[in-house]
């Protein structure tokens, strides 16, 4: 984030900037990458070490407990991790392994929200298309995800196919005719599937998941080793999940809001209950381990 001079946007860049380090910060790294005064940027982290918001360590700054709690609370309110999680695993599970993942709209642009995968698969996973794919341009198109979020964008589309786009391996599809097809059909069918277009021995799945307006709202999908991912029974498993889970996320966002102590989330499909205490527990809630 550029430095806009502004109180409220230095605070934002300092806080992206420690929430997605992943260690401890020191000042002067923090400085560099802000490029915000080193005066300015220590006033206001030490602030908000002052109020919870960071902890001050000997290697630098870290996310303070009301920042996390601030975040489960998010998590609480919005319903996707939970709702979410049951069929990632479910996913992870069906394909033997490989990588469910889950991507919702933030301003318009499909974000990595939730995965499932192996050790494996963990140098996959932290590629520089993710969590985001439209963030490589054209080549998006390459991948289950990109076909999807891009069909659904004309003005997308149309600037994809005007332009050019280097394969990203041998098998990566480079005629215009076939790619606009396969748009399409993304478009029609809610469904992307590509093989080894975007790493060698790897298969990707993706399913869109739309609001009861028939807007997309995410994707549901799996990556990984090209024969557990092809094999009898995944493309149909994925299909159905994403059926689910589109039921409950809509399901979810039409019901009544309730907060952490006054009524538990439950997923509907394990029957677990997620709940996240408040900062001070009300005093009429009782002891928390009953005698």
């Amino acid at each position: 984030m550029t430095d806009d001079h502004t109180v409220v946007g230095r605070m934002v860049a300092i806080l992206d900037c420690v929430v997605e380090a992943a260690g401890p910060l020191p000042l002067a790294v923090l400085t560099r990458r802000t490029e915000i005064p080193k005066s300015t940027v220590r006033r206001i982290a030490d602030d908000l070490v002052r109020r919870g918001m960071f902890e001050r360590t000997a290697e630098g700054y870290r996310p303070g407990h009301r920042l996390l709690h601030q975040g489960l609370l998010v998590t609480h309110h919005h319903g996707l991790s939970a709702t979410v999680q049951p069929y990632l695993q479910d996913l992870h599970l069906r394909s033997r392994g490989q990588a469910a993942w889950f991507a919702t709209l933030n301003n318009g642009e499909l974000v990595m929200a939730g995965a499932a995968f192996g050790r494996q698969h963990a140098a996959e996973m932290a590629r520089p298309w993710f969590p985001s794919v439209s963030r490589i341009g054209p080549q998006m198109a390459l991948f289950a995800a990109g076909r999807i979020e891009a069909a659904e964008r004309p003005e997308l589309v149309d600037r994809i196919m005007r332009g050019r786009w280097a394969p990203l391996t041998r098998y990566s599809v480079t005629d215009r005719r076939r790619l606009g097809a396969l748009l399409r059909e993304a478009r029609d069918s809610g469904f992307a599937h590509e093989t080894e277009q975007t790493v060698l021995g790897v298969s990707c799945m993706a399913a869109a998941l739309r609001d009861s307006s028939q807007r997309l709202v995410g994707i549901l999908g799996i990556a990984g080793e090209c024969n557990s991912v092809e094999a009898r029974g995944v493309h149909a498993g994925l299909r159905r999940s994403a059926e689910l889970l589109q039921r409950d996320l809509r399901s979810a966002s039409a019901g009544p809001e309730s907060g952490p102590w006054t009524g538990p989330m439950f997923d509907r499909r394990t029957g677990i209950g997620y709940s996240w205490p408040m900062m001070n527990a009300p005093e009429d809630a009782g002891p928390m381990f009953p005698r």
